[in-house]
């Protein structure tokens, strides 16, 4: 409730089962990872990254300020510009000069938003309409989808993950798995390394201490094939990269499952078709997702709710299928997308404005602390600081 609601108004509940959805993937791993100490419970890890940074709720402004729900002429959309390359794209997306966050909004007010998604789309800027849940995905749906490309195998006691993602989804499922009882590499580019080694190193710790740092030159064609050899022989891959962006470096998620392992894929909107190139991140994604609608629906408004809140339950939802599936002999590629896994979420169950208000009325009724942050298992290797394990353990 710290960061949902309006900036001058009382913390708001969201009307929708985020965390009934993040705890129950949660002890659902669990369950198959009866011996793993995993943190309390899957609201925990929603909230930490806006604890950790002081975050507060900012009402059509995202927690963090890089995104904003946008009025157009004939609707809404969701524009997230974190980086400064963004903001030199966007004269491109409205086809004039744009001065700041204030010029943005009167220039969209006076376009038409299926424009504007695509011409952002295209341009490779985090931009999404204003959603319904049932727009994205169908009632009932999984948050995944499984593909098995190859017969069940079982293999390691322990798996070895190869993780190959950044910022917060991928990485907090690689932390999953390794409280599970996996070994993971965290593998970056020495020309494009995890965005979030440049964030809160404590968040940054939270998510990747423990895992073995290892740095690549995706340009190197020497190093290239150090990376194929590593996803060849890992039983579980993440990774968080558009499918043409891998396949320029030669990776081939289903040739890679064909060999028995799995492949856990992260995108934004999906793999397949116009959608596996498109960009997105935890609050636009989550908007994609049917949440704004959804805030919209509850308390008249669309808002954001939660920080960026389609990464961690994406994260946990990953770490969740990608036990499963090496428990179950591999051999299966696993697709998620942020928005697709909101909009499960909220199709859980999703209050009337009768009932959401009853659900506001308890949670301000509740006085009892807050989860206690969790602590990280230590510091989170500096990047490259394991590269020796290539030639000692790897041989390569």
């Amino acid at each position: 409730m710290a960061v949902t609601g309006r900036a001058d108004g009382p913390g708001l509940v969201a009307p929708v089962a985020l965390t009934a959805a993040a705890d129950g993937a949660l002890a659902a791993l669990q369950a198959i990872a009866p011996l793993a100490k995993l943190p309390r419970n899957g609201a925990l890890l929603l909230g930490e990254r806006a604890r950790l940074l002081g975050l507060a709720r900012r009402g059509a402004v995202s927690a963090n300020g890089s995104c904003r729900l946008l009025r157009a002429q004939d609707g809404q959309i969701a524009l997230n510009l974190p980086r400064a390359t963004d903001w030199e794209l966007v004269p491109a997306l409205f086809g004039e000069a744009v001065s700041g966050w204030a010029g943005v909004q009167r220039i969209a007010a006076k376009q038409n938003c299926a424009t504007l998604v695509e011409q952002g789309r295209l341009l490779g800027l985090a931009i999404a309409p204003v959603e319904v849940a049932s727009a994205v995905i169908a009632p009932g749906s999984f948050p995944f989808a499984i593909e098995r490309l190859a017969s069940p195998c079982h293999k390691a006691s322990r798996p070895l993950v190869l993780d190959i993602s950044s910022l917060w989804a991928g990485p907090l499922a690689g932390l999953l798995l390794q409280i599970a009882g996996a070994r993971v590499l965290k593998v970056e580019s020495t020309g494009r390394p995890d965005g979030a080694r440049g964030g809160h190193s404590g968040f940054f710790d939270l998510l990747n201490a423990g895992k073995a740092s290892i740095v690549l030159d995706f340009s190197d064609l020497a190093d290239i094939q150090k990376l194929r050899y590593l996803a060849a022989n890992a039983d579980i891959v993440i990774e968080s990269a558009r499918p043409r962006a891998l396949a320029g470096l030669g990776l081939d998620a289903t040739q890679m499952v064909r060999r028995g392992s799995t492949w856990i894929s992260i995108t934004a909107h999906g793999r397949d078709g116009e959608a596996g190139d498109w960009i997105g991140y935890g609050d636009d994604a989550a908007v994609a997702g049917g949440l704004a609608s959804a805030m919209q629906q509850g308390w008249g408004n669309a808002l954001f709710a939660g920080d960026a809140i389609a990464d961690p339950l994406t994260g946990i939802t990953a770490a969740l299928a990608g036990w499963a599936s090496w428990r179950s002999g591999g051999g299966q590629l696993i697709s998620l997308a942020l928005s697709r896994v909101v909009a499960h979420a909220c199709q859980l169950q999703q209050a009337g404005p009768a009932e959401t208000r009853i659900w506001q009325a308890l949670a301000v009724a509740d006085g009892g602390d807050l989860y206690n942050l969790r602590d990280a298992v230590g510091v989170a290797r500096s990047l490259g600081a394991d590269n020796a394990l290539l030639v000692d353990e790897f041989r390569v």
